[in-house]
């Protein structure tokens, strides 16, 4: 009995090992904003944004929900950033069917070398990055309701000026 009750807690514990609930954002320096992170990757994001999913990969969603932010560390590791930035391209090539006013181009993101995607899908405007660090990719994608509000405008500069790698990863 004792031993059914060990491996039942134990098996209990594993389950929930895995399980985190939404990242919290740390305070910001800049007033109405949090620090949030993503691996190595961190950045400042809206305080009344709110966070949804798991620490590796979450969303941060405007109130009204005509906006939103979608972080993720890929799962994958990379033996070089020649091979991640080209991993990178095919995933922005797969995710661009149906977007109009594409552009896609090489660009920096947090001091690292990326690639850059901005399109318009309907009545939705966005941005797509993915920045390589180390082994790791990051991929964030913003969009917003057009016209794009005042508050997203000012997240997505935001975003770019306060994106850093480094810590741990």
């Amino acid at each position: 009995m004792r031993r059914l009750a060990a491996v039942t807690a134990a098996v209990v514990l594993a389950s929930c090992a895995g399980r985190r609930g939404p990242p919290s954002g740390a305070p910001s320096r800049d007033q109405g904003m949090l620090t949030y992170g993503v691996g190595a990757l961190s950045f400042e994001a809206p305080a009344d944004w709110r966070a949804q999913g798991e620490a590796r990969r979450f969303t941060l969603l405007r109130p009204d929900e005509r906006a939103k932010l979608d972080v993720q560390q890929v799962e994958r590791t990379f033996g070089s950033e020649k091979e991640c930035l080209a991993d990178a391209e095919a995933a922005l090539a797969r995710g661009s069917g149906g977007l109009q006013n594409m552009r896609r181009h090489p660009t920096t993101f947090a001091g690292r070398r990326a690639l850059l995607q901005e399109a318009d899908a309907g009545q939705w405007h966005g941005w797509a990055w993915a920045v390589c660090a180390g082994p790791h990719q990051y991929r964030l994608f913003l969009t917003g309701q057009s016209p794009l509000g005042a508050d997203v405008l000012r997240a997505q500069k935001l975003l770019l000026t306060t994106a850093r790698v480094g810590g741990g990863s």
